[in-house]
């Protein structure tokens, strides 16, 4: 019986193991405790936004592109639950697209009739290590440190339904910063 390399390895204790990860939960959800990372974006409108500028909240990140097939299939729910947070100070939902042309983006969102501001976050892929698409980030922001940071409390790659986010959303509000 032929064995791989790394087999071998691991039987004579040439490869230390990995130390297990937490990963995510059975919901899907990864719980965090690590520190956002500081940005300045502008929506395909030219408006600028920074991360400064969501002191106080909880902030819920989507990062998605017109390629992907879950984003796709989330941007309805999305679009319902950034209506429903109109008004509030508390909260916010901020739509990061990454990996499309901007002109390309304008004709999507005019196409499809998105309302919500989308914002262009290619330069945001390193930063918080995306690899997958979509990915939700919920940040506290309620007690930002320096530079304005939060912290990452939750992620989530793949489809994410709407009142997922919104149980995160509730259970960090309902947390003492």
């Amino acid at each position: 019986m032929k064995r791989s390399l790394p087999t071998v390895a691991l039987t004579l204790g040439l490869l230390a193991p990995l130390p297990a990860t937490p990963g995510p939960g059975p919901d899907g959800w990864e719980a965090l405790a690590t520190p956002a990372q500081p940005f300045a974006v502008e929506d395909v409108q030219g408006r600028s936004l920074s991360s400064k500028d969501l002191a106080g909240r909880v902030v819920v990140l989507d990062f998605w592109a017109t390629w992907c097939t879950p984003c796709l299939r989330e941007l309805p729910e999305l679009a319902e639950y950034h209506r429903r947070l109109a008004g509030r100070d508390d909260v916010a939902l901020l739509s990061f697209n990454v990996t499309d042309e901007r002109a390309d983006l304008e004709a999507f969102l005019t196409e499809r009739k998105i309302a919500f501001p989308v914002y262009l976050g290619d330069d945001l892929i390193g930063p918080y290590e995306l690899a997958a698409f979509p990915t939700k980030l919920v940040i506290d922001m309620r007690e930002p440190g320096p530079e304005g940071r939060g912290v990452v409390r939750f992620r989530r790659e793949g489809y994410t339904p709407a009142t997922s986010i919104e149980a995160r959303v509730a259970e960090l509000l309902a947390s003492t910063p």
